[in-house]
């Protein structure tokens, strides 16, 4: 039997190797082919997606980018974070052909991803959004949920049932049609 303490050792060692971000980029797929193969909430992917649309200042900033930027997202169809936030990047990159591509990888693939970037508790999430530059070196990293999301959350779910929060949540996410997760991404997308 290994020892807590060996098994400890092992994850530090693993979450320090370096990851190849670039690497993980290039076995992506678009979002167009992730939407094709989605199965677990199907309808509302496409759904979303078909409704999906950025604001003006956000395709202006993202058009006067400096040099071109990539998202590689860790996500799954069953993940319904995930399904109120990459819509709309795909929808961002859509409008910036040149200055922003978008890959996903499924959570399996990556999970080292996941790992070395984990929610503030301390969890592999879903979606983990990695911004790139085009040589592969990391600018930033999107976890799960907009920060606005997160103090709406805390604001008026104290006392709720976890049900009740996911309907909070839901809520939240339909009223915001991705503004603060793309708000967000792109002041990722715009650090030197």
């Amino acid at each position: 039997m290994l020892s807590i303490a060996f098994l400890l050792a092992l994850r530090v060692v693993a979450s320090a190797t370096p990851i190849d971000y670039g690497a993980y980029f290039a076995k992506g797929t678009t979002f167009n082919e992730f939407l094709e193969h989605a199965t677990a909430l199907a309808d509302e992917w496409r759904d979303v997606a078909a409704h999906a649309s950025v604001e003006d200042a956000a395709v202006t900033r993202v058009r006067a980018l400096v040099s071109p930027r990539r998202l590689l997202v860790v996500a799954d169809d069953s993940c319904h974070d995930s399904l109120q936030t990459l819509p709309y990047l795909a929808a961002l990159a859509g409008a910036a052909p040149g200055r922003l591509s978008l890959r996903i990888i499924s959570s399996d693939v990556g999970q080292p991803i996941k790992e070395a970037h984990p929610t503030p508790d301390g969890r592999a999430a879903t979606p983990t959004i990695v911004v790139l530059d085009a040589g592969g070196t990391l600018k930033g990293v999107f976890i799960e949920r907009p920060a606005a999301l997160l103090r709406f959350v805390d604001e008026h779910g104290a006392g709720l049932y976890p049900s009740q929060v996911r309907e909070l949540r839901h809520r939240w996410y339909a009223d915001d049609k991705g503004r603060h997760a793309v708000d967000e991404i792109l002041g990722l997308l715009e650090r030197p």
